[in-house]
């Protein structure tokens, strides 16, 4: 690994994926973890080595999905979308992202091990984060190539790392957290399925069978914003029952609804530019469609921070 470039590193980390994923999960981990057991109730220590486990898988996974996408990528207009690719670029071998990965299951590994002499089931939401990794960009599986994954996959890898963290510092598995990080999960893969959008054309050239390859002309972020915004709804009773009060579940359904809906609105955007794509010239789609893609991760983000704040104030802790 010692002649990759420097400059290849933003992409294999892929800031813009990785925290409002894994990162977001965390922080939503945070505030639950105080929500159950209070700050001298948790075990942090236990807390960052979890956290820093997901986000080595989820670094994995991003590692493989540029070797399992090197054609396809090859094929992508990333002046547009505004991606280095650092296996198209030359910056760096196939050779040295195998190795890279290789050293950080190493690392995720350790940590787990260390994990399971304090949580018993830890090993099973390691296995969990795995198949997240391996199931969705590994080329022997590669469901990344498949439809239908940001209904299977993409909000649970958001469940998977808050449910961990949260049971890791407290040894609880957290109905609070599976219910934020749901909500949470539902929103940020709305840019994930705009992303889809945005590289219809790319993925059918590079043989990839994405939800929005297999039926075009279906508008993929608008149903999933929709649905994203019902969910929101249909969580309230949950909710109420896990606070033992409606005020704080009517303010985050509130919450998540006004979000979900700009989101909603964004990615209806998205599907208009898409079918125009599909019919018609459109050679600055990739950017435009790129620049309200940005506008979602932005809002996901948000709502993390907002619902993080809702939390800690109806807890007394701010």
């Amino acid at each position: 690994m010692d002649n990759i470039e420097l400059r290849s590193l933003p992409r294999i980390l892929r800031i813009e994926g990785l925290i409002p994923f894994t990162g977001c999960a965390i922080l939503l981990g945070f505030v639950v973890t105080l929500w159950e057991v209070g700050f001298s109730g948790a075990d942090w220590i236990l807390f960052i080595i979890a956290g820093v486990a997901a986000l080595l898988v989820h670094i994995d996974g991003h590692i493989w999905n540029d070797l399992m996408d090197l054609e396809i990528d090859r094929k992508e207009k990333s002046r547009e979308t505004r991606r280095d690719r650092p296996l198209v670029f030359g910056w760096a071998t196939p050779g040295e992202y195998r190795k890279m990965s290789a050293l950080v299951m190493i690392i995720v590994v350790v940590l787990a091990a260390v994990l399971t002499t304090q949580r018993v089931f830890m090993p099973l939401l390691i296995l969990l984060g795995l198949f997240f990794d391996y199931g969705y960009n590994h080329p022997r599986i590669a469901l990344a190539h498949k439809p239908f994954t940001e209904w299977y996959i993409f909000p649970w890898l958001v469940v998977g790392v808050t449910v961990t963290v949260v049971y890791a510092a407290t040894g609880i598995f957290s109905q609070l957290a599976l219910i934020l990080s749901l909500l949470h999960g539902l929103m940020v893969t709305c840019f994930v399925v705009s992303m889809m959008r945005r590289d219809v054309h790319s993925d059918r050239q590079g043989g990839k069978c994405t939800s929005s390859v297999l039926y075009p002309d279906l508008p993929h972020s608008t149903i999933y914003g929709i649905v994203t915004l019902l969910a929101s709804v249909l969580m309230f009773y949950p909710l109420s029952r896990v606070f033992g009060s409606t005020e704080p579940a009517y303010l985050l359904v509130i919450t998540t609804a006004v979000v979900a809906g700009i989101i909603t609105i964004l990615g209806a955007r998205i599907d208009q530019l898409t079918t125009r794509s599909l019919y018609s010239a459109f050679p600055d789609f990739e950017l435009t469609a790129n620049n309200i893609m940005l506008q979602q991760v932005v809002l996901s983000l948000v709502y993390a921070v907002v619902v993080w704040i809702i939390l800690l104030v109806f807890e007394g802790i701010v």
